[in-house]
């Protein structure tokens, strides 16, 4: 007698593992399906320049900061003593 797709917990007909199993082995493999597809995607179209700018250090911060006259020298000078040592 033929087993209907319900008989095979919800796997589907033509499924290689039955029960629990072989929902998670499916689930898996689609996971890992559409894994792939998104990782060639990303690999193909994706950005090939770096993600962020470099990182700047404290120093950087409090020189441009000057520079932009958001702070004035005595400030500017206290801080950068305070940072170099």
């Amino acid at each position: 007698m033929m087993r209907d797709w319900n008989d095979n917990w919800l796997c589907g007909p033509g499924v290689y593992f039955h029960g629990p199993w072989g929902m998670l082995v499916n689930l898996a493999f689609w996971i890992l399906v559409v894994f792939l597809i998104v990782w060639v995607f990303r690999s193909l179209f994706g950005h090939k320049g770096p993600d962020r700018a470099p990182a700047l250090s404290a120093l950087d911060v409090l020189q441009q900061r000057y520079a932009a006259g958001e702070i004035e020298r005595e400030e500017y000078e206290r801080t950068k003593k305070e940072l170099q040592g």
